[in-house]
């Protein structure tokens, strides 16, 4: 099982529409929403809630949880994150009142609690399972690895067999001897309460800027070798893995520099290879960096059918020809996320 996890910020929402709409996840890949704002655009008409329902009534065998982003460091984004965040923290009843809509879809939608690491409360860890489950059969329980014995006591209590254990390590390595511990925990646990476990990581430091990359060479700060191990007898068997789809954890910070860069994803060797612009102008996307990517031996890699259903190859496939113009940056971490996900989907077909 694979966990995109995304934000519903315009990016990922749209990457969330395409994949819906090809039905990619329809089987075990099953995607994991932070919300962070009302709307996807201050200018949208609907909530994302709105277009939510309107996402899934178009894919009738869809499944995603849902969860609501919590964190106090909040200064340098906007005022419609950072109201919408501090709301979902200071207001126990916020999660059940937004998702409440999303009961017609209540065997296809599984609601995550989550908690403030800064202040953890176990009170309202089993308020909101107890509010959740008023609507949802399955409901998802998320537990970083700082409090973990404090609150997985907690969690123990409460999670049934149709239940997700989500373990984040955050950007920390999977690797790590430490973890030894709380993974033969939650696989006792398992055996017991019969939950699916999940672990996510964000493999993308939060730190790494597009002019630090490589043109043409593998993205070395980005290990993803969660994808190939999570199952493995050394991490106890987790039913699944979870990751940003190359996209930083972070929340989105207003302004920033033009740092033309395409990343594409190497499924024979299980890395991310980075494209980097001549020059800090938009122009370098369609007269540099789609072309590399389509000339590399990544690409080549790929089949002729991939090329052509894949909506991220699709993307830059339509760049080199001139069918768009590819000078978003946005775009091309669309293109990213479009192409890493879809070929979690293949791998599963």
């Amino acid at each position: 099982m694979y966990v995109p996890v995304m934000k519903n910020r315009t990016v990922e929402v749209s990457v969330l529409q395409q994949l819906s709409a090809m039905h990619v996840f329809d089987g075990n890949i099953i995607p994991l929403v932070e919300l962070i704002q009302e709307k996807t655009r201050s200018n949208n008409r609907n909530t994302f809630i709105q277009d939510l329902c309107t996402i899934l009534e178009n894919a009738p065998d869809m499944h995603m949880m849902v969860d609501f982003y919590k964190s106090t460091k909040l200064r340098n984004t906007t005022d419609a994150i950072r109201e919408y965040v501090t709301m979902s923290i200071r207001i126990p009843e916020f999660g059940i009142s937004k998702l409440a809509p999303l009961a017609e879809y209540s065997n296809r939608i599984v609601p995550v609690v989550s908690y403030l690491s800064e202040s953890v409360s176990l009170e309202r860890i089993a308020f909101e399972a107890n509010q959740y489950r008023t609507y949802f059969p399955r409901i998802a329980f998320r537990v970083k690895v700082q409090e973990f014995e404090h609150v997985f006591s907690c969690v123990e209590e409460l999670i049934s067999s149709q239940d997700y254990l989500i373990l984040d390590i955050e950007s920390a390595s999977h690797m790590s001897p430490v973890f030894k511990k709380i993974y033969k925990r939650i696989a006792d646990s398992k055996k017991k309460h019969g939950f699916t476990s999940v672990i996510i990581n964000a493999h993308r430091p939060e730190g790494l800027a597009n002019k630090e990359m490589l043109d043409g060479e593998p993205i070395a700060d980005i290990d993803n070798s969660l994808k190939e191990l999570y199952s493995s007898a050394y991490m106890s068997k987790f039913d699944g893995f979870g990751d940003y789809a190359c996209i930083s954890a972070a929340l989105p910070s207003t302004g920033g520099a033009i740092s033309p860069v395409g990343i594409y994803y190497s499924n024979e060797n299980n890395y991310f290879v980075s494209y980097r612009g001549r020059a800090p102008q938009l122009s370098e996307f369609p007269l540099y960096i789609a072309p590399r990517i389509v000339s590399s031996e990544y690409w080549r890699e790929f089949s002729d059918e991939h090329h052509k259903t894949c909506p991220g190859c699709q993307e830059i496939a339509d760049v080199v020809s001139g069918v768009k113009s590819g000078r978003n940056q946005a775009q091309w971490k669309m293109i990213t996320m479009l192409h890493y996900i879809y070929t979690m989907f293949e791998i599963d077909a």
